[in-house]
């Protein structure tokens, strides 16, 4: 109830709460502490006085009193546009303080705030711009012209660049391999310049990809001509349909592609013209080390022969992670190959790494969103205590790989619908550090935790086998070890001495299994891919490597079990790292 005292109408709330009715006697006493006074015309709820205690009435009245300027339509969203996005100076004053509150005033009372609506959906349209674009960029999708490569692959990229356009631009014909380890852009270096010289170049030159870890040699062979096929049909129209160059056996297939590729131009294949006129062919091949096995090169001897005495350029662009590829190669393939080797180096130092972080996140981007996010990044990596600077160190002292670190940050863009999520988001990285725990728990190391004592037990012997011998394990040598490691932890067991002049051993001492019941361990270590033979990995050192690595099954009957050699797939260093300080066996991970 709103009652008036003396001049003013005041809400009485302090000695009469609102919520309960108001009685004779109460009244009676209200009027002998202040004087009688009289009922309100209209009633109020309780949540009417609360409300109209709220209001400003000055400021009210005070803007009543402006008049508004009728202005069109683009030009209030335009004012309304500037006044919310950029942020009030405290020292404004006079004209310019009245101005700024005009216009919120006009933007208030429009429409239900149908400008503030419109900005934020601007604002939203910007961030899903930002944030495709950004995600586009981890992901190195982007065009050539937008993308950017490090800066430690910069001389390995000149050099690959030259070799592409001497082979598309002025007809020559060149071999070339490419080592680094992986995921240090070596595909991603040659996919750049091709993109780059194919809009300049578009139809002199086709491109035949193949993948070590896909393609076998036959498989090879037939991929060959289905991209030899397809590019050419696309390239001439018509004039190829009589090629077809992927139909017939496997030796008419590769001599349909040897006199293609020896007689290809650019209008037809079957017109005399100039060197310059002729189609290059560019063979990129991802893992070539799978080709240069002891047993067949066949494939790789044929390419680099074309490269020597073809009349069309080839250019051959293999890329591996071995270091010693070459040495792998025939006395006939190597004769044929031009020995020209580009290595991309590896990140050996902390800052190198941090900087190449940096241009990785770096979005050459002009708008409100981009330049917030480049100066967030600038300043936690700039802080040496900032959570992201502490996960670069995590990661160069670990993996040193740019991939994987891309790959969390994915996690987070993707997860975050607003700038200021995101900006929260690379601060806190806590999407960063759900993303390593899930990889985590899909991990050697994560598969340790779940080994029984004995699989650790055994899992540790192997890997200090495998310090010692340099990577060469079998069984024997590592029950041998097993063994001498329980009892030397056995012998450190405390006795306690009896008052008979007796000793009394520990019950916890531990038990060496037999060899028998060992066994069934050390095939489930192999099952857990702890354990891969050494025949299967990388580049066969030998004909009898290959010849096991493929007739498995037939070696087996002739290598007895217990001789078998294994390459471990965790050391004993990540061991150390991974098994836990209150284990018995955590002593066991150092030498």
């Amino acid at each position: 109830m709103l009652l008036n005292c003396g001049a003013g109408n005041i809400a009485c709330t302090k000695h009469f709460p609102l919520k309960q009715p108001i009685g004779p006697r109460q009244m009676e006493n209200f009027d002998a502490e202040f004087r009688p006074v009289r009922k309100s015309q209209q009633e109020v709820s309780a949540n009417r006085i609360i409300q109209d205690i709220s209001i400003d009435h000055e400021q009210q009245a005070f803007l009543k009193k402006i008049e508004l300027v009728p202005a069109h339509k683009e030009l209030v969203e335009a004012e309304t546009l500037q006044t919310v996005l950029l942020p009030e100076e405290s020292n404004v004053s006079g004209e310019g303080r009245t101005d700024n509150l005009r216009k919120r005033t006009y933007d208030d009372s429009t429409e239900n705030g149908y400008n503030l609506k419109k900005v934020a959906k601007l604002d939203s349209s910007e961030y899903s711009q930002f944030r495709s674009f950004l995600l586009r960029q981890l992901n190195n999708t982007l065009p050539a012209q937008e993308a950017h490569l490090p800066g430690f692959v910069r001389d390995a990229s000149k050099e690959i660049e030259r070799i592409l356009k001497q082979s598309i631009i002025q007809k020559e014909s060149h071999s070339a391999i490419v080592v680094g380890p992986r995921s240090h852009y070596k595909t991603a270096i040659i996919d750049y310049h091709l993109t780059l010289l194919c809009r300049d170049f578009e139809k002199q030159f086709v491109i035949v990809k193949l993948n070590g870890f896909i393609h076998s040699e036959q498989a090879a062979i037939n991929s060959i001509a289905f991209q030899l096929e397809a590019q050419l049909q696309s390239l001439h129209g018509n004039a190829a349909s009589g090629f077809e160059i992927s139909s017939g056996s496997l030796t008419e297939v590769f001599e349909k592609i040897l006199r293609l590729i020896d007689t290809t131009t650019v209008q037809n294949k079957t017109s005399a013209s100039s060197r310059a006129e002729k189609v290059s062919v560019i063979f990129i091949f991802d893992e070539i080390d799978t080709f240069a096995g002891p047993v067949r090169q066949t494939l790789l001897y044929n390419l680099f022969d074309m490269v020597e005495h073809a009349r069309v350029p080839v250019c051959i662009i293999g890329c591996t992670t071995k270091m010693n590829v070459v040495e792998h190669l025939e006395k006939r393939v190597k004769s044929r190959f031009s020995q020209r080797i580009v290595y991309v180096p590896t990140i050996n130092a902390l800052e190198t790494f941090r900087t190449t972080i940096k241009e990785q996140l770096h979005v050459n981007k002009d708008d409100h969103c981009a330049k917030n996010w480049n100066e967030c990044i600038h300043r936690q990596l700039c802080d040496d205590k900032s959570e992201l600077n502490r996960i670069i160190k995590n990661n160069f002292e670990t993996f040193r790989s740019t991939a994987h670190l891309m790959n969390s940050l994915r996690v987070l863009v993707q997860k975050e619908n607003s700038i200021e999520g995101l900006l929260n988001g690379i601060q806190s990285c806590r999407w960063i550090h759900s993303y390593n725990q899930n990889q985590l728990e899909s991990s050697l190391s994560a598969k340790v935790k779940s080994l029984s004592d004995l699989e650790l037990a055994l899992l540790i012997a192997a890997g200090r086998v495998s310090l010692k011998t340099e990577d060469n394990v079998n069984f024997n040598l590592a029950y041998a070890e097993y063994s001498n490691m329980v009892k030397d932890t056995n012998k450190k067991m405390p006795i306690i001495p009896q008052a008979t002049g007796t000793s009394l051993m520990l019950e916890s001492t531990l038990r060496v299994w037999s060899k028998l019941d060992v066994k069934n361990v050390w095939e489930n270590l192999i099952d857990l891919d702890f354990l891969t033979e050494k025949g299967s990995i990388g580049l066969r050192v030998s004909a009898q490597a290959a010849f096991q690595a493929s007739n498995y099954h037939t070696t087996g009957t002739i290598i007895p079990f217990d001789l078998r050699i294994y390459q471990m797939q965790i050391t004993l260093q990540e061991l150390r790292r991974t098994v836990s300080r209150s284990s018995l066996y955590y002593s066991w991970t150092q030498l």
